[in-house]
This record gives structure tokens, sequence and C-alpha cells, in this order.
């Protein structure tokens, strides 16, 4: 047995498990014509089948590299024109922002913190085609252009972010068509705060309407205490007035501070919020201050998941109306309807009536006939009259008993 052989029976193994459960549910399959069959050798040769060989996009990588070195350069500088144009008109994230949108973000992140600059290392180019997706770790830092006025100091900022990127290449121009941030983290600290310790720490991913914990942990020097609150909002461009969390600050006992929230209902994805600040013991100072912002994707969820609390509570509102609904019918009958035996009762009195009826026409019938007769009988003879009255009597009395009856 050549090796390339050996290769090639421990890559069919698989296949053979599979083949032995189609055969027993029936399905007729040849196992002699998947090993001879040129798709699974050519899937035996290589991996290329199932993830492209970059070896030979080698043209399209270094076209791809050099457009992410211009763009880190042109965003360093400040260079919004220059950034855009790697933009396609189609852009859209997985915040739902558009093109304009992100010119617009990057242009007011620029005027607060107009030293900022951002470095990217890339973990990994895959391009398919014409298209290509860019998995990458950024991370940014910065000043403010303003002081804090309680603090008197200025801002230093501090980000880290990981996601992926999505290119499109028209004609010989790659251009960024799409990206998603899954993780992000950002601190901003002023005064005392920036050499403080403090780690937000929270979900990275939430179902839509469930309830998560965001926490902070801090370390607090000697003599000092803090307050400090946590907060969400969902991410929209432009934020709404008034969708922001109303949460207000707290004194935080120890060295803890940890709220229970629920994701938004809307499939929007968050930003989630904690503030802390650094007062003397008296609290009647504020020596520094930290804001940290980190990342909540949220999940939709769809009608058909069985988890969904909305749906379940639907359905169980329902089900007690569908009961009122079934007990009402007896209930009405019993308050003006006609049950089943009221029905019953009916067709039989009515069944009486029809009968009686034409008991009751038929001794009419039978009295004016006597009535003619006797009036007859009368004009012929005296006797004939008498027995008139009689047979009269005697049908009275057999109508009375049919009445009785």
């Amino acid at each position: 047995m050549t090796k390339k052989t050996a290769a090639r029976k421990n890559l069919l193994t698989p296949l053979m498990v599979s083949l032995a459960l189609c055969a027993g549910a029936g399905i007729n399959m040849s196992v002699q014509a998947i090993e001879t069959s040129p798709a699974a050798t050519t899937a035996a040769s290589g991996d290329s089948v199932l993830e492209p060989d970059n070896k030979k996009n080698e043209k399209e990588r270094k076209d791809i590299e050099a457009l992410l070195a211009n763009l880190e350069s042109q965003w360093n500088a400040h260079d919004l024109d220059g950034v855009m144009s790697h933009y396609s008109d189609e852009y859209i994230n997985n915040d739902g922002l558009d093109k304009k949108a992100v010119a617009s973000i990057t242009k007011k992140f620029w005027s607060q913190y107009p030293d900022s600059k951002s470095n990217s290392k890339i973990k990994q180019v895959r391009i398919d085609g014409n298209f290509s997706t860019i998995e990458s770790r950024d991370v940014a830092t910065g000043t403010t252009d303003k002081e804090n006025a309680d603090t008197g100091t200025k801002g230093e900022l501090n980000s880290v972010s990981e996601g992926q990127v999505y290119l499109k290449k028209n004609g010989n121009n790659w251009k960024i068509i799409g990206d998603r941030i899954d993780y992000e983290k950002v601190r901003v600290s002023y005064g005392l705060a920036r050499q403080l310790t403090a780690n937000f720490s929270a979900p990275e991913q939430v179902k839509s309407g469930r309830q998560y914990s965001a926490r902070v942990d801090i370390s607090l020097p000697v003599g000092l205490t803090a307050i400090g609150s946590i907060m969400s909002q969902p991410l929209k461009y432009p934020q709404p007035t008034g969708d922001d969390d109303k949460a207000k600050p707290r004194i935080i006992d120890g060295e803890t501070l940890e709220r229970v929230m629920s994701a938004n209902t809307s499939n929007r994805n968050e930003l989630l919020m904690a503030t802390v600040g650094i007062t003397n013991a008296t609290r009647s100072h504020l020596m520094g201050i930290t804001v940290v912002t980190r990342r909540l994707n949220v999940i939709p969820l769809t009608v058909e998941d069985p988890a969904d609390k909305t749906e379940v509570a639907t359905k169980s509102e329902e089900e007690p109306a569908k009961k009122a609904d079934t007990k009402s019918e007896p209930e009405k009958s019993k308050s003006g309807g006609d049950s089943d035996a009221d029905k019953a009762k009916s067709e039989d009195s009515t069944k009486e009536e029809r009968s009686q009826k034409p008991a009751a026409d038929e001794d009419k019938d039978k009295k004016t006939e006597t009535k003619t007769e006797s009036d007859t009988s009368r004009k012929t003879s005296k006797d004939s009259a008498s027995k008139s009255k009689e047979k009269s009597s005697s049908k009275k009395k057999k109508k009375g008993s049919a009445d009785s009856e």
C-alpha cells in the first residue's frame, strides 16, 4: 500500500461511518464511487477547497496591506477626506452606521482628542475572490482638549478593540464595505484617577431583553472614598435626547460597584459606561474621575425562540382568555340562551302541539258535519233530530277525552 493510498483511506474513514449510518436508514450509496470520486481526491490533496490559498493572492494581499497602512497614516494625521476615500458608498457596520455617520463621529472624536493616535495589529487576512476580511486588534491613545473643572487636569484616553473589516474589490481598488467590533473597552481618566486601578467587567454579548450584570472593581488609596454609577444606552446616531439611562451616583461601599440591567428590546448594540469619582474622606472635594466604557453586543430574539420571555408572557395571557370564552357558552345559556335541555324540551312541546292541531281540526270538521246533519234531520223528523243530538253529545265526550289525553 502506497502512502498516497493510505492517506486517502484515512480521509475516508469518517465517510465510512456516515455511509454505515445512511445504509441503516435505507439510503443507497456506493462506497466505491466515493473512493474513486475526483472530488474526494481533490479534497484529499489540500485544503484549497475549504479555505482560499493566500499564496495565489499575493498581489491582492500586498494591495490590502498597503491600503491598511495608508489608512492608519491618514487617521493619525486626522485627514478625514483621506480616511473616508477608502470607504465604499455602500458601507454599513454592525451598529447600523453608514459612511456619513462614521465621518461625523470621527471628526468629533478628533476635536475632543486632538493628539489621538491609533496603532493596528493585523491578526489575519482572508482573501476570497473579490472579497476580503481582515481581523485586527486596535489600540488608541490621546489627551482631551479641555481640562476637567473639578480636577483641573486633562483626561488621558486609552482604548483597545478587536473586530473585523470587510473589503470588496471594484476594478483595481479595494474599498471598505463594512466592519464589526466584537470587543471594545475605552477609559478616560482625570486627576488621581489616572493611577486608579479600575476593572469594568460585563458580558460582551447578551440576548435582547435579557438581564445581565455589570461590575466595577477598584483599588482605592488609603484615606480616600469613591462614588460611582453604571449606566447603558443603545448605540444610535444621532443619539436621541432622553434616551440615556438616568443612573444616579452612589457611594461605593468597599471596592465594588455592581448593577443588574436588562438589554434593550430594539435589538441595538449598547454602550456600557461606568463612572467612578475619587473624593477625600469627607466627600467634599473631587480629586479624580475615571470613565470606563465597553461594548455590549445585543443578539436579536426571533419569534420562534422558546426562551423569548415576551412570547411566553403573551401565550400565558391568551390561555386564560380562551378558557373564559369556553366557560362563557354555558353561562350564556343559563342567563338567557337556550341550553341543550331547553332545546330538547322546546322540540317536544312543538311536536305535541303539532299532534294536537290535526285532532282539533278533525273534531271541528266533525262538529260542522254533525250540525249540518242535525239541521237536515229537524226538517225531516223530530226522531232523527233527537238521534243527532245524542250523536253530537257522544262526539263531544270523545273530543273531551281526546283533549284530556
